[in-house]
């Protein structure tokens, strides 16, 4: 018995140790890349953000959040998304440099140590 509850306590540790996630729905994956982290939401409702000046690429449906400053939405030609990314579960957390994001039925939402971040679902992208 008191095996298996070091390995419940080391649970959280384990996920938050993970370089890449996915929520169950499998429509928002995240990945980190030196230091800062980077979501894609594959299938949006949301309005875009106006498109900026050379990007030529696709635009709105990615984030990117630093541990420190504000997040913002990339130009890319790229996708995070990977079926094979462990799934972060809803009301779970994940910890990764100087930031952290939590997983709920109604989007993910991460925040770093400035208290800057974003919240972002099929129907909803906000910057904060």
């Amino acid at each position: 018995m008191i095996r298996w509850a070091a390995v419940f306590l080391m649970l959280p540790v384990l996920a938050s140790a993970q370089q890449a996630f996915q929520l169950p729905s499998g429509n928002i994956h995240c990945a980190v890349f030196e230091g800062e982290l980077r979501c894609d939401v594959l299938n949006f409702s949301y309005a875009r953000p106006p498109r900026p000046p050379g990007c030529d690429l696709d635009w709105g449906g990615a984030v990117m959040l630093g541990g420190k400053g504000p997040a913002g939405v990339i130009c890319h030609g790229d996708t995070v998304a990977d079926p094979g990314n462990p799934v972060l579960g809803y009301g779970r957390a994940w910890q990764g440099p100087g930031m952290a994001c939590t997983a709920a039925p109604t989007g993910l939402r991460c925040a770093n140590g400035d208290g800057r971040g974003f919240e972002m679902a099929r129907a909803r992208l906000r910057l904060f």
